[in-house]
């Protein structure tokens, strides 16, 4: 692959991309996955108007 890829997905993965990517510096769905909960309880935050102080 070149250098500037990235692979992004929703997960779970199930037989739809092969495992041997995981190791490789281009699988970002991981830290998709890991930062996906937050950024989203942030975006029901605010549209629900809560305040964070």
């Amino acid at each position: 692959a070149r250098d500037d890829v990235i692979v992004m997905h929703p997960l779970p993965r199930v037989n739809e991309i092969d495992p041997e990517i995981d190791g490789t510096r281009h699988a970002v769905y991981f830290k998709q996955a890991f930062y996906g909960i937050p950024v989203r309880m942030a975006i029901l935050s605010s549209l629900l108007g809560v305040s964070v102080e």
